[in-house]
Protein backbone atom coordinates (compact mmCIF):
# COMPACT_ATOMS: atom_id res chain seq x y z
CA UNK A 1 0.00 0.00 0.00
CA UNK A 2 2.82 2.41 0.90
CA UNK A 3 4.55 1.62 -2.39
CA UNK A 4 1.36 2.41 -4.27
CA UNK A 5 0.97 5.76 -2.49
CA UNK A 6 4.59 6.64 -3.09
CA UNK A 7 4.30 5.85 -6.83
CA UNK A 8 1.10 7.92 -7.11
CA UNK A 9 2.73 10.82 -5.30
CA UNK A 10 5.79 10.54 -7.53
CA UNK A 11 3.58 10.78 -10.61
CA UNK A 12 1.16 13.46 -9.37
CA UNK A 13 3.57 15.76 -7.49
CA UNK A 14 5.58 16.92 -10.56
CA UNK A 15 2.36 17.65 -12.46
CA UNK A 16 0.97 19.65 -9.53
CA UNK A 17 4.19 21.61 -9.13
CA UNK A 18 4.41 22.35 -12.87
CA UNK A 19 0.80 23.48 -12.93
CA UNK A 20 1.26 25.73 -9.90
CA UNK A 21 4.44 27.24 -11.33
CA UNK A 22 2.83 27.74 -14.75
CA UNK A 23 -0.21 29.43 -13.26
CA UNK A 24 2.00 32.10 -11.69
CA UNK A 25 3.94 32.86 -14.87
CA UNK A 26 1.17 32.46 -17.49
CA UNK A 27 0.83 35.36 -19.90
CA UNK A 28 -2.25 36.21 -21.94
CA UNK A 29 -2.23 34.74 -25.45
CA UNK A 30 -0.57 36.91 -28.06
CA UNK A 31 -3.17 36.12 -30.72
CA UNK A 32 -6.54 37.77 -30.29
CA UNK A 33 -9.35 35.47 -29.21
CA UNK A 34 -13.07 36.04 -29.55
CA UNK A 35 -14.34 39.38 -28.32
CA UNK A 36 -15.99 39.18 -24.94
CA UNK A 37 -18.72 41.22 -23.40
CA UNK A 38 -18.11 42.86 -20.01
CA UNK A 39 -19.88 39.94 -18.33
CA UNK A 40 -17.30 37.58 -19.78
CA UNK A 41 -19.70 35.99 -22.26
CA UNK A 42 -18.64 35.79 -25.89
CA UNK A 43 -20.20 38.43 -28.14
CA UNK A 44 -22.22 37.35 -31.16
CA UNK A 45 -20.13 37.05 -34.29
CA UNK A 46 -21.48 37.25 -37.84
CA UNK A 47 -22.02 33.88 -39.51
CA UNK A 48 -18.99 32.38 -41.21
CA UNK A 49 -18.57 33.67 -44.74
CA UNK A 50 -20.46 36.93 -44.17
CA UNK A 51 -19.21 40.35 -43.30
CA UNK A 52 -21.04 42.61 -40.88
CA UNK A 53 -21.16 46.11 -42.29
CA UNK A 54 -22.34 49.08 -40.27
CA UNK A 55 -24.71 50.84 -42.63
CA UNK A 56 -25.50 54.51 -42.40
CA UNK A 57 -29.01 55.56 -41.39
CA UNK A 58 -29.73 56.50 -45.01
CA UNK A 59 -28.63 53.07 -46.27
CA UNK A 60 -30.53 51.18 -43.57
CA UNK A 61 -33.74 53.13 -44.21
CA UNK A 62 -33.34 52.54 -47.92
CA UNK A 63 -33.10 48.76 -47.46
CA UNK A 64 -36.22 48.75 -45.30
CA UNK A 65 -38.34 50.99 -47.54
CA UNK A 66 -37.20 49.43 -50.81
CA UNK A 67 -37.74 45.87 -49.55
CA UNK A 68 -41.19 46.62 -48.12
CA UNK A 69 -42.21 48.51 -51.25
CA UNK A 70 -40.99 45.83 -53.62
CA UNK A 71 -42.80 43.10 -51.71
CA UNK A 72 -46.00 45.16 -51.63
CA UNK A 73 -45.79 45.76 -55.39
CA UNK A 74 -45.59 42.05 -56.14
CA UNK A 75 -48.44 41.15 -53.76
CA UNK A 76 -50.70 43.91 -55.10
CA UNK A 77 -49.90 42.92 -58.69
CA UNK A 78 -50.73 39.28 -57.92
CA UNK A 79 -54.04 40.45 -56.47
CA UNK A 80 -54.70 42.53 -59.59
CA UNK A 81 -54.03 39.47 -61.74
CA UNK A 82 -56.78 37.65 -59.82
CA UNK A 83 -59.37 40.42 -59.39
CA UNK A 84 -59.17 42.75 -62.38
CA UNK A 85 -61.28 42.17 -65.49
CA UNK A 86 -59.35 44.88 -67.37
CA UNK A 87 -56.62 43.50 -69.65
CA UNK A 88 -54.62 46.76 -69.42
CA UNK A 89 -54.56 46.50 -65.62
CA UNK A 90 -53.62 42.81 -65.83
CA UNK A 91 -50.77 43.62 -68.24
CA UNK A 92 -49.51 46.40 -65.97
CA UNK A 93 -49.67 44.06 -62.98
CA UNK A 94 -47.70 41.38 -64.83
CA UNK A 95 -45.07 43.97 -65.71
CA UNK A 96 -44.80 44.85 -61.98
CA UNK A 97 -44.31 41.19 -61.07
CA UNK A 98 -41.70 40.73 -63.80
CA UNK A 99 -39.71 43.84 -62.75
CA UNK A 100 -40.06 43.76 -58.98
CA UNK A 101 -39.39 40.05 -58.38
CA UNK A 102 -35.76 40.06 -59.62
CA UNK A 103 -35.15 43.51 -58.07
CA UNK A 104 -36.43 42.24 -54.71
CA UNK A 105 -34.11 39.24 -54.95
CA UNK A 106 -31.14 41.45 -55.84
CA UNK A 107 -31.82 43.74 -52.87
CA UNK A 108 -32.12 40.76 -50.51
CA UNK A 109 -28.79 39.42 -51.78
CA UNK A 110 -27.05 42.77 -51.25
CA UNK A 111 -28.55 43.14 -47.75
CA UNK A 112 -27.53 39.60 -46.84
CA UNK A 113 -23.96 40.26 -48.03
CA UNK A 114 -23.88 43.20 -45.59
CA UNK A 115 -24.93 40.95 -42.71
CA UNK A 116 -28.37 42.52 -42.37
CA UNK A 117 -31.83 41.09 -42.77
CA UNK A 118 -34.22 42.99 -45.02
CA UNK A 119 -37.94 42.98 -44.24
CA UNK A 120 -39.83 39.98 -45.57
CA UNK A 121 -43.27 41.54 -45.70
CA UNK A 122 -44.83 44.88 -46.65
CA UNK A 123 -45.14 47.69 -44.09
CA UNK A 124 -48.32 47.90 -41.96
CA UNK A 125 -49.64 50.74 -44.18
CA UNK A 126 -49.03 48.65 -47.30
CA UNK A 127 -50.73 45.65 -45.71
CA UNK A 128 -53.72 47.88 -44.94
CA UNK A 129 -53.87 48.90 -48.61
CA UNK A 130 -53.73 45.24 -49.65
CA UNK A 131 -56.64 44.48 -47.32
CA UNK A 132 -58.62 47.38 -48.80
CA UNK A 133 -57.97 46.14 -52.35
CA UNK A 134 -59.08 42.63 -51.42
CA UNK A 135 -62.50 44.04 -50.54
CA UNK A 136 -62.96 45.74 -53.95
CA UNK A 137 -64.06 44.40 -57.32
CA UNK A 138 -64.43 45.53 -60.92
CA UNK A 139 -63.84 49.16 -61.83
CA UNK A 140 -63.54 50.15 -58.16
CA UNK A 141 -60.66 47.73 -57.74
CA UNK A 142 -58.93 48.93 -60.91
CA UNK A 143 -59.24 52.59 -59.93
CA UNK A 144 -57.96 52.02 -56.37
CA UNK A 145 -55.13 49.79 -57.58
CA UNK A 146 -53.88 52.19 -60.26
CA UNK A 147 -54.27 55.29 -58.07
CA UNK A 148 -52.29 53.50 -55.36
CA UNK A 149 -49.65 52.46 -57.88
CA UNK A 150 -49.06 56.04 -59.02
CA UNK A 151 -48.68 57.25 -55.42
CA UNK A 152 -46.55 54.29 -54.33
CA UNK A 153 -44.17 54.58 -57.27
CA UNK A 154 -43.84 58.35 -56.88
CA UNK A 155 -42.93 57.83 -53.22
CA UNK A 156 -40.54 55.00 -54.08
CA UNK A 157 -38.90 57.13 -56.76
CA UNK A 158 -37.98 59.66 -54.05
CA UNK A 159 -36.58 56.86 -51.87
CA UNK A 160 -34.39 55.53 -54.69
CA UNK A 161 -33.25 59.00 -55.79
CA UNK A 162 -32.33 59.86 -52.20
CA UNK A 163 -30.22 56.71 -51.88
CA UNK A 164 -28.61 57.28 -55.29
CA UNK A 165 -27.58 60.78 -54.17
CA UNK A 166 -26.90 60.35 -50.45
CA UNK A 167 -26.17 56.65 -49.91
CA UNK A 168 -22.79 55.69 -48.48
CA UNK A 169 -22.73 51.98 -49.22
CA UNK A 170 -21.45 51.59 -52.78
CA UNK A 171 -23.47 48.44 -53.53
CA UNK A 172 -26.77 49.91 -52.33
CA UNK A 173 -26.07 53.24 -54.00
CA UNK A 174 -25.32 51.51 -57.30
CA UNK A 175 -28.48 49.38 -56.98
CA UNK A 176 -30.53 52.55 -56.41
CA UNK A 177 -28.92 54.39 -59.33
CA UNK A 178 -29.57 51.55 -61.77
CA UNK A 179 -33.17 51.09 -60.56
CA UNK A 180 -34.27 54.76 -60.73
CA UNK A 181 -35.12 54.61 -64.48
CA UNK A 182 -37.28 51.52 -63.91
CA UNK A 183 -39.20 53.23 -61.10
CA UNK A 184 -39.69 56.31 -63.30
CA UNK A 185 -41.04 54.04 -66.03
CA UNK A 186 -43.45 52.45 -63.54
CA UNK A 187 -44.82 55.88 -62.56
CA UNK A 188 -45.54 56.67 -66.22
CA UNK A 189 -47.06 53.24 -66.86
CA UNK A 190 -49.35 53.51 -63.83
CA UNK A 191 -50.47 56.98 -64.91
CA UNK A 192 -51.20 55.81 -68.48
CA UNK A 193 -52.92 52.49 -67.74
CA UNK A 194 -56.67 52.65 -68.25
Amino acid sequence: MNKLLMRSAALVLPVMLATAAGAQTMKPPTTPGPATAPSGMAMAQPPAGTTKTDLSKTDSEFVTKAAEGGLAEVQMAQLAQQKSQNQGVKDFAQHMIDDHTPNNQKLMTIASSKGITAPTEPSPAQQKMLAKLQGLDGAKFDHAYLTGQVKAHQAMLKVFQHEATNGRDTDLKSFAETTVPTVQQHVTMAQNTK
